[in-house]
């Protein structure tokens, strides 16, 4: 049977609290920034390649992905996006809810649908595909 000392416990409090205070810090930091819904857009992925990349200022609009890997429905609205119909098996991605932050994701596996809200400066974060040359 394992047994802890005195210094075992302290160092895993001091861990934990250190681990705790970093993650609070973080959701701080990420709550207070604001950006201009003008200036966030949501790219859809299929299958790894840009499908269509969506504007988050625009009006109410309904998106159905139908591909290959199955069928999916997207919706716009209040400056953000939400996966409202999926025929995968068991409907994480519906789940995920509504998303309207920068690097906010929702990710549907079976049917390799991959969806992400990016700042406009990075509107196309999935151009070329090439993740590295090797020689």
């Amino acid at each position: 049977m394992l047994k802890f000392k005195r210094g075992d416990v302290l160092l895993i409090a001091l861990l934990v609290l250190l681990g705790s205070a970093w993650l609070i810090y973080h959701q701080i930091q990420g709550s207070r920034q604001s950006y201009d819904p003008a200036t966030l857009y949501a790219n859809i992925n299929v299958n790894g390649a840009l499908y269509q990349s969506v504007s988050l200022d625009g009006g109410e609009q309904t998106i159905a992905l139908d591909t290959e890997y199955g069928h999916n429905v997207l919706k716009v609205f209040n400056h953000g996006i939400q996966m409202v119909a999926a025929d995968c098996p068991k409907k994480i991605s519906m789940q995920m809810g509504f998303i309207s932050r920068p690097n906010e994701v929702i990710i549907c596996v079976p049917n390799r649908v991959y969806v992400e809200i990016v700042h406009g400066g990075n509107r196309a974060t999935h151009d070329s595909g090439i993740d590295a040359y090797v020689h």
